[in-house]
C-alpha cells in the first residue's frame, strides 16, 4: 500500500527544496530513504520535476481515490466486525487515565477470531463508539 499513492503537501517545505509548498502533489515511491527505511512515520515521496525525499505521513494527505476508497471499505468491515467483539475491557490508570483497550472479534473475511488490543487513545476511543453502537458491553479495569 506505499507505492504509488497519490499525495498532497499539507505543509511548507521549502526549505527542502524549492517548490514544495502546500498542495503539491506527488506519488509515493516507497520506502527509500533513510528516515523513511528507519521509520514508519516517513515515506519516500517523488515530487515530479522538484524532489525525491522522505515526508511524514502526518505532512501529506491521500488524495488518491482508490486508496480512499479502499480505507473507507476496510473500516466498514471492521465496524462491521466489532458488532461480534466479546471480553472488551478499557484499562485505566490508577487517576483513570487510558491505558488500553483490549477486545476480540470474528474477522468475516479471513474466519478467524482475532485477539487485540489498542494502546493509542484517540484510536481506542473511536472504537469504544463503534462497540457502543452495536450495544457490546465494556468492562473497566484499573491498572496500579
Amino acid at each position: 500500500m506505499e507505492k504509488n499513492i497519490k499525495v498532497k503537501l499539507t505543509t511548507d517545505l521549502t526549505k527542502y527544496a524549492k517548490g514544495l509548498i502546500s498542495g503539491t502533489e506527488g506519488i509515493t515511491v516507497g520506502r527509500q530513504g533513510m528516515w523513511s527505511r528507519g521509520s514508519d512515520r516517513f515515506i519516500t515521496v517523488s515530487f515530479p520535476r522538484i524532489a525525491t525525499l522522505d515526508v511524514l505521513w502526518d505532512s501529506l494527505e491521500i488524495i488518491d481515490e482508490e486508496v480512499i476508497q479502499e480505507s473507507k471499505r476496510q473500516k466498514e468491515i471492521f465496524a462491521e466486525n466489532l458488532k461480534t467483539a466479546q471480553d472488551v475491557t478499557l484499562y485505566l490508570g490508577p487517576k483513570g487515565g487510558f491505558r488500553a483497550l483490549s477486545y476480540s472479534y470474528f474477522d468475516k473475511e479471513t474466519g478467524i477470531t482475532v485477539h487485540t488490543s489498542v494502546g493509542f487513545r484517540e484510536e481506542a476511543y473511536e472504537i469504544i463508539e463503534i462497540l457502543k453502537t452495536h450495544n457490546v458491553p465494556i468492562k473497566k479495569e484499573i491498572m496500579k
